[in-house]
């Protein structure tokens, strides 16, 4: 379990982060917690909007939610999201825009563990 986890935390963009933040810890804790209570249910809108082949607002929703991901340091999460905006503009095909979104959804969950336990230890070193 320990493995996947550290493989899972390697995925943190730290560079991003100390781009984003430098020394304000604070600010990036905001901005996690903020990531973490307020923005990923939005994320959950992307499978209905592909069940109703609503491309444009799922256009719309993964560009509004890009910049997100970057600021959380969840750059290959931001990729993906990227990946989908381009597949839903450029030629949308139903099953490959869903099995894309359920990929994304299971790895942000999967993130969004690693995102409380950087939370957790950035707040003990406040």
């Amino acid at each position: 379990m320990s493995s996947s986890i550290d493989n899972l935390t390697d995925q943190l963009d730290r560079k991003r982060l100390l781009q984003f933040y430098e020394d304000d810890t604070e600010m990036m804790i905001s901005a996690m917690e903020m990531f973490l209570d307020e923005v990923i249910p939005n994320f959950l809108e992307l499978e209905k909007l592909v069940e109703q082949q609503d491309w444009e607002a799922l256009t719309s929703l993964t560009h509004q939610m890009r910049p997100w991901l970057g600021m959380v340091g969840l750059t290959l999460l931001e990729n993906k999201l990227c990946d989908i905006e381009t597949m839903a503009k450029q030629s949308p095909n139903l099953e490959i825009i869903m099995i894309s979104c359920t990929n994304f959804n299971e790895n942000l969950a999967q993130m969004s563990s690693v995102l409380k336990m950087e939370l957790a230890e950035l707040s003990n070193k406040l």
